[in-house]
């Protein structure tokens, strides 16, 4: 007795140690998943493969048949050690499996694996959950990756209940199926008691969890708790008390009053034959609403599940396994291997054999390791039976006893099986999901990177070409400028410097009306210096535009190159002559240019003055009386030449006197000539003095300077928004090129940390399935308590 004592203390220690373990690698995975949807939020959306995900989807909807619970990873070996034995499954991913960064794209497809070994972590993704119809070819990445992170919560969430139901020492027992499957009277069968209220209509509309009256200072009574999360058995403010005697209407009638009953109640039998009262764990009876009687129940049963240690699957043996209770088992089945199935009602099949077989093949599909032990987890028995000698006092059907008794020891002798290896299997579910996503998204951050690199290959010569293009079109077009700018000034300056020297010979195209006009005449001339200088001016401006529009047509052959270099970027960068009206196409006149006004502030002033009709110029005016003289000289030598001897003769006659004034007479005829022949050159001196003037006015002035740098400056003007629309044009290309590329690298770099950060997490998660397996393989024997 001692021995037995001691070894149930071992055992108690060794399950105490697989819960603190087992506790603890759930813990981690739950980190691991919340690190997961962390990168998946900020740094890369988690890859998943779509296109193999829609195949499977319109395998499986299209195929037909029932649906196989899905399996779970696991080690090199191929077996999982579940606590009964090594059991064959799929191999998980190794490091081999991963693609390397020098894979070829079908390499790299070949290895990865099936979309369907995804058992926890895969999205539902159609319309609907039968229908064919689906949504996955409209969905960006974007929208998958909140799919995901979505999906990681609810993971996350049921982690937080399986951790509770590791540390929780009771062990809970759920008795579910489909309507009128019998599961209120299954539940009566076990308690000996008419407890639950049954019918052959559906009478159970809310939870009701039946548990051993010693939990409640050994009080049998009933509490309609409202909320189930605030219910405290000693604060009457969280309950409601229910007599026995309306237990029925409320089950049948709830009207969402309670949210569950609690049910306190005594089994008188021993502790070797009773389930609530067992004297080792504290165990609780749960019955709930079929499955497919009301969607919400069925949600909420769906839910309730995942805190349930044991689930008591009850099967009407005429109707079999329906979809809801299909749906079912495969949801349960992603943490629960093993399920303890009832088929109830078997005593009114005729054919038990048959429907035996037909009903073992459902099980044989949907939760396969159940099928393996189907001696101990799946019963043919009648609860009405049961019940009706429990009344008589006569001896029930071996069937229910054997079926009690495999239930008893499913849910307290072999309580790693039933409590901890759910917990285990849906631990190792994740692990082995979280596996296969990281090798897919390694393979895929692997691609990624392929692909970039091939793109910068690509977009190096281009680049490097419109940098060449970007210098030699800059040099092209901003000497295009300097030679423009500088054949202006060059004309300019040459053209108005010769204008201004010769601006007397403008003056002799107008005619002389004579000396009583010499006023009007001089007025004249003045005008006509002015005008033909304004023309000269305008025709400067008019080589200045000329010399514009072949700069122009110079840099529009360069706009031209860069359109045949990249016609791409054509629609995006405006056309000259969207942007400017004296555009390369176009003709360019003078009037175009900044308005002159006046071309000359001298000229605007000038005004005639008494020194333009008199020439003080000494050398000038002494050659013109020289000439005069010597003609008068002439003149008179050949008047005295002829009459020497007269006048010799009268010289003798005549007194000194008479001599002198013949003298000065002479005199004075010379000087009214020279003064006749000043006046009659007056038109020449005023157009000589007046040119003069103005060239020296205009030269005071920089009259030739300023229209050169005003020319010149207007060329600039007019030809610089063109080299910088050229030059601005090349520097947004290589600008836009370099954005690519500038992008590519950072997805790059993205894409190589992602790979980096994808390969170790699948050796974290390799290495923690390890540590969650290990709980389950060591010592399995001392597991069964």
């Amino acid at each position: 007795m001692n021995a037995t004592r001691q070894e149930q203390e071992i055992q108690q220690r060794v399950f105490a140690d697989k819960c603190q373990r087992l506790h603890t690698h759930l813990v981690g995975t739950k980190s691991l998943l919340r690190e997961i949807g962390e990168y998946n939020r900020s740094k890369w959306p988690v890859h998943y493969p779509l296109a193999r995900i829609a195949q499977a989807a319109a395998t499986n909807t299209s195929g037909g048949g029932l649906r196989r619970s899905n399996s779970m990873l696991l080690n090199s070996d191929s077996t999982l050690v579940d606590g009964l034995g090594p059991v064959p499954i799929r191999r998980a991913m190794t490091t081999e499996d991963v693609p390397s960064s020098s894979s070829s794209d079908a390499e790299a497809g070949e290895r990865l694996l099936d979309v369907n070994d995804l058992s926890v972590l895969k999205l539902d993704l159609r319309l609907s959950y039968h229908g064919d119809s689906d949504v996955i070819g409209s969905l960006e990445e974007s929208s998958i990756a909140r799919l995901f992170d979505e999906r990681l919560l609810q993971c996350e969430a049921h982690i937080d209940k399986l951790i509770a139901r590791v540390t929780d020492k009771s062990s809970k027992i759920l008795v579910t199926g489909d309507l009128n499957a019998g599961k209120s009277t299954l539940v009566n069968a076990l308690l000996r008691r008419d407890i639950l209220p049954f019918d052959q209509q559906p009478c159970t509309m809310l939870f009701c969890e039946v548990v051993d009256a010693s939990l409640n200072a050994d009080v049998e009574e009933i509490h309609g708790v409202p909320d189930i999360s605030a219910y405290d058995r000693k604060d009457p403010k969280t309950y409601a008390r229910v007599g026995l005697p309306d237990l029925e209407d409320v089950v049948m009638e709830n009207g969402e009053q309670f949210q569950q009953l609690k049910i306190y109640t005594r089994d008188v039998r021993s502790d070797g034959a009773s389930l609530l009262h067992n004297g080792s764990v504290d165990v609780a009876l749960i019955d709930s609403p079929g499955l497919n009687r009301d969607s919400l129940k069925t949600t909420q049963l769906f839910a309730r599940q995942e805190e349930i240690d044991v689930v008591v699957f009850v099967v009407n043996a005429e109707n079999h396994f329906t979809l809801s209770g299909q749906d079912f088992l495969v949801s349960a089945g992603n943490e629960k291997a093993h399920i303890f199935i009832v088929v109830n009602r078997f005593d009114a099949i005729r054919r038990k054999d048959r429907c035996e077989r037909m009903i073992l093949d459902q099980i044989r599909d949907l939760s396969p390791l159940t099928y393996a032990e189907r001696s101990d987890l799946v019963h043919f028995v009648s609860a009405h039976e049961q019940l009706a000698a429990e009344r008589t006092g006569t001896q029930g059907a071996e069937s229910f006893s054997r079926m009690e008794k495999s239930l008893r020891s499913f849910a307290l002798e072999q309580r790693f099986k039933s409590k901890l290896a759910p917990a285990q299997r849906y631990a190792m579910n994740v692990l082995g999901d979280v596996q296969y996503l990281a090798a897919e998204n390694v393979a895929a951050a692997t691609k990624r990177i392929q692909e970039i690199n091939a793109l910068l290959r690509e977009s190096m010569p281009r680049y490097e070409t419109l940098l060449q293009e970007r210098t030699d079109t800059s040099r092209q077009a901003e000497a295009a400028l300097d030679d423009g700018c500088a054949e202006v000034r060059r004309h300019t300056s040459t053209h108005l410097t010769n204008t201004t020297r010769h601006l007397q010979d403008v003056a002799e195209k107008v005619a002389y009306p004579g000396l009583l006009s010499l006023w009007s005449y001089a007025e004249s001339v003045l005008l006509a210096m002015v005008r033909h200088l304004e023309h000269e001016v305008s025709e400067c401006d008019r080589f200045a535009c000329f010399t514009i529009q072949h700069a122009r047509a110079d840099l529009a052959r360069l706009e031209d190159h860069r359109r045949a270099l990249d016609d791409s970027e054509s629609k995006d960068v405006a056309s000259w002559n969207d942007d400017d009206d004296g555009s390369a196409s176009g003709n360019l006149t003078a009037s175009q240019l900044a308005p002159i006004g006046s071309i000359s502030n001298a000229l605007d002033t000038v005004q005639l003055e008494l020194s333009d009709f008199v020439d003080f110029d000494i050398a000038h005016n002494w050659a013109a009386l020289t000439s005069v003289s010597t003609a008068l000289t002439l003149l008179a030598s050949k008047s005295m030449a002829s009459n020497a001897l007269t006048l010799l003769r009268l010289s003798s006659t005549m007194g000194p006197h008479t001599a002198r004034r013949l003298m000065v007479a002479s005199a004075a005829l010379i000087g009214l000539g020279s003064v006749f022949y000043v006046v009659s050159d007056m038109d020449a001196t005023v157009r000589r003095k007046l040119s003069a003037r103005l060239e020296l006015m205009l030269d005071d002035e920089g009259f030739v300077q300023h229209h050169a740098e005003r020319l010149t400056t207007e060329a600039s003007r007019a030809i610089r928004p063109f080299v910088w629309h050229l030059q601005h044009t090349f520097q947004r290309m290589v600008e836009a090129e370099e954005h690519r590329r500038a992008d590519h690298l950072r997805r790059r770099h993205v894409a190589q940390d992602s790979q980096i950060y994808f390969d170790e997490l699948r050796i974290k998660a390799h290495a923690l399935a390890n540590q969650v397996r290990a709980v389950g393989n060591a010592d399995a024997a001392n597991s069964r308590l």
